[in-house]
């Protein structure tokens, strides 16, 4: 049920606008707003603050950069840019605690509109086949001893697409659980997740293979701001 982000309403405190404004200025004060928007998700998931734990919003990149086919395109020093700017976007903008890297097409400013989601059987088994998913990419790279761990979590985020639901993908590298970082795509050389493996478990979640999913989202935060679980 953790891995299930139930909502019966989109996450829309009347401060948002002015977060997206943060977020929009720090993407341009970093040169990238050419090539990637950030966007703040109408969800909140779950981070650490000091001691406790505190919800906050969900904020994603996505790619503004022509050929890159919605992102699967990306290259390894892409992806590393982006790890670099998803540590970057908490630390300046602190009502967001988790960055994530949206495939499709790019977004401009507010997301708005969540499908409401419970735990219904139709909703189970939906995240139960994208998780199968994940982990038959997981076992064919040899990969499930290299990653501490690999949440699949549903979001209620339909983008335009009635019904839908979108999945996030965490790749989690740590010893303890107490800290953490995220598999960045290409980092090979740190045990972390191969562009094969993430275009192909990506490639298969986007091409309808399991029904009502809008969009794939790879989770890029470390830990702390963002815990292992959204929820």
């Amino acid at each position: 049920a953790i891995r299930i982000m139930g909502a019966e309403e989109p996450y829309a405190p009347h401060s948002r606008g002015s977060v997206q404004a943060e977020l929009d200025a720090v993407t341009k004060e970093k040169g990238l707003d050419k090539e990637f928007a950030v966007s703040l998700l109408p969800v909140r998931t779950v981070g650490v603050q000091g001691d406790g734990r505190s919800y906050a919003h969900l904020a994603a990149i996505t790619c503004k950069r022509a050929g890159v086919d919605s992102g699967l395109k990306l290259s390894a020093a892409d992806w590393a840019a982006l790890g670099d700017f998803a540590k970057v976007l908490p630390g300046r903008v602190h009502s967001v605690n988790r960055i994530v890297f949206l495939f499709g097409a790019p977004l401009s400013g507010l997301v708005d509109g969540i499908t409401p989601t419970t735990l219904t059987p139709p909703v189970i088994r939906k995240l139960q086949l994208a998780d199968d998913i994940v982990t038959q990419t997981l076992r064919k790279h040899n990969l499930m001893r290299k990653l501490a761990q690999v949440p699949v979590v549903l979001f209620p985020c339909h983008f335009g697409i009635t019904g839908a639901h979108s999945i996030g993908i965490r790749t989690f590298l740590t010893n303890d659980f107490m800290t953490g970082t995220p598999a960045i795509p290409g980092d090979e050389e740190n045990g972390a997740f191969p562009l094969d493996a993430m275009r192909e478990v990506v490639g298969r979640l986007m091409s309808g293979e399991v029904e009502g999913i809008a969009r794939v989202a790879f989770d890029l935060t470390p830990k702390p701001p963002g815990t292992t679980e959204w929820e």
